[in-house]
């Protein structure tokens, strides 16, 4: 996904990531130095997802990124990969992203295409610049 970097006004360990469907803030995994600017990256979610927790069906049918004064809020479609004898891989498809899930716990039956919304701590998200 090609975004926009800036440093984050209020926290050094943050940058403020600007993306087509909306702004929040993440911890930049790349070089410090160079963090300001166009970058393509990868997101990482460190968080273990559990079903109506910090994730759900989302109000709105839409690709969308966003944040309060606590959270991130990200809201997509949600890809299952299934995998014999084991609990199912999930992805969340947005804007043109595909970012890793893994197992989401208590997932109901039928969900793979639906639009969820995760909600994570800023704390939780990295993002990782790579070259196309």
């Amino acid at each position: 996904m090609l975004v926009q970097v800036e440093r984050h006004p209020d926290d050094a360990a943050l940058v403020t990531v600007r993306t087509s469907v909306g702004t929040v803030p993440a911890s930049w995994a790349g070089n410090p130095e160079t963090a300001t600017g166009e970058h393509h990256i990868e997101w990482e979610l460190d968080e273990e997802f559990r079903w109506g927790s910090i994730c759900s069906p989302a109000a709105i049918e839409e690709p969308r990124l966003y944040n309060d004064e606590r959270e991130v809020f990200y809201q997509g479609r949600l890809g299952l990969t299934e995998i014999e004898v084991a609990q199912p891989l999930a992805h969340l498809e947005m804007a043109g992203a595909v970012i890793d899930l893994g197992p989401i716990d208590g997932l109901p039956q039928g969900m793979a295409g639906t639009w969820v919304e995760i909600d994570l701590r800023p704390e939780k998200i990295r993002i990782h610049p790579y070259q196309t």
